[in-house]
């Protein structure tokens, strides 16, 4: 009589396979996901039909909302903007160090012949459902804000990729190109200056009657 197969949660797999993903990339294999995880390959293949499937499962799992965006909405003319931006843009950098290493890898993956991924190659050229809901997050608090009457109308949209924009380029630096040379500069002093610069503005205000 055959035994039961291994039982394994769904999340004890995909730590295992994110692990295997971003060390080893192309060259990732289904044979040492199912090692790391202490399970066979076919229990592997059961849960996950390709390879395809479980990167993709891998990505929609580590890439989800924080709650601290979920609970913009709540803030909406409520305590110091600065400081909600503030406490989103920490956490916001947190998830991006843990998420962007594996939209690097699924980009070299979906570009890599070997793998023949077409349904990842066209995933990865559309934004994640959650990067939309954050996108979403972001500028209906802003546009919320502007109806309280505590920030200047302008375009939420736009100024919700500039914020989101700037998070994820200044976490993209620290992979890419590290610190630039004698300017250290760490993620609370860059969130404080990118949230004044986004509050305030750098044009200089003219009293009446200047010229």
């Amino acid at each position: 009589m055959r035994g039961r197969p291994p039982s394994i949660s769904d999340d004890a797999i995909l730590e295992a396979a994110r692990g295997v993903f971003l060390e080893q990339g192309v060259g990732a294999t289904t044979a040492e996901i199912a090692r790391r995880a202490s399970i066979s390959e076919s229990v592997l293949f059961h849960r996950y039909k390709t390879k395809e499937a479980l990167f993709m499962a891998v990505l929609d799992h580590a890439v989800r909302v924080s709650p601290v965006a979920e609970g913009l909405p709540e803030k909406v003319d409520k305590g110091e903007i600065a400081d909600h931006l503030f406490e989103v843009g920490s956490a916001m950098v947190e998830d991006a160090r843990k998420t962007i290493p594996l939209f690097i890898a699924g980009a070299m993956m979906a570009r890599a012949s070997t793998w023949k991924l077409e349904g990842l190659q066209e995933r990865m050229r559309r934004p994640h459902p959650s990067q939309v809901r954050v996108f979403k997050l972001f500028a209906g608090y802003f546009e919320a804000e502007m109806d309280a009457g505590r920030l200047r109308r302008v375009d939420s949209e736009i100024l919700a990729r500039a914020f989101i924009g700037a998070v994820v380029q200044h976490v993209m630096q620290q992979f890419w190109g590290g610190q630039l040379e004698g300017l250290p500069l760490s993620t609370p002093m860059f969130l404080r200056g990118l949230i004044d610069i986004l509050l305030h503005g750098t044009a200089v205000r003219r009293r009446r009657g200047a010229r």
